[in-house]
């Protein structure tokens, strides 16, 4: 038998069998942005204006879902869930400000969506691939802009990774793999881009003749 507390703060027991589940579920209460803070966190006790400045300098926002207005509604819900404590820090100008730091639940919670996430392949869904597949609805025409128009952001994204990580270099091993992945990604749309619009080129040729 294996005992773990869960989200509740009541301690519960699991079968092995159970356990991976149990893992999961768990994880999956948790948001990615819930998950991107609480890494953050975990590094080490921080204002929760830093948590902004820290997200801004690393380029977070290229790979995951933290938006400003969002940072302090969720690090008010994980103090509530004990996946984060603060104390105030009368050290600066003006009110002492909040300082956040991880508990032991909250690390526990985060290294279960660590294994999860790593552990499972996303969902394949996205906004273009549901574009995508309505494609036809538009003159190829105007599906070349848009594809021409999807395609330069990409490249734009792809520039602004390489200024990020050429400003933070040397960077931590989870960081360099985190850039090392967006650029994968970009580069396979980009492919998949150039090779979508020749198709419909070749579409549009076709029409012509017909």
């Amino acid at each position: 038998m294996i005992f773990s507390t869960g989200l509740d703060g009541e301690l519960h027991i699991y079968s092995t069998l159970s356990l991976e589940y149990h893992i999961m579920r768990i994880a999956e209460q948790l948001t990615q942005t819930e998950v991107a803070i609480l890494s953050l966190v975990n590094e080490r006790e921080t204002h929760g204006y830093e948590l902004n400045e820290t997200i801004e300098y690393r380029g977070m926002r290229d790979w995951t879902d933290v938006a400003f207005s969002s940072i302090y509604a969720v690090l008010n819900r994980m103090e509530k869930s004990k996946l984060i404590s603060s104390r105030l820090d009368p050290s600066g100008k003006g009110p002492a400000r909040k300082l956040y730091r991880v508990t032991k639940k909250g690390r526990g919670e985060l290294l279960r969506a660590v294994k999860l996430y790593i552990s499972e392949p996303e969902p394949p869904k996205s906004r273009l691939s549901l574009g995508a597949a309505y494609i036809e609805l538009l003159h190829a025409k105007e599906a070349i802009e848009c594809l021409e128009t999807y395609s330069s952001q990409l490249q734009e994204r792809l520039s602004r990774m390489k200024d990020v990580r050429e400003k933070q270099h040397p960077l931590p091993f989870g960081a360099e793999i985190i850039f090392d992945l967006g650029v994968v990604k970009a580069n396979a749309e980009l492919e998949w881009v150039v090779s979508v619009t020749k198709q419909l080129r070749t579409r549009q040729k076709v029409k012509k003749n017909e």
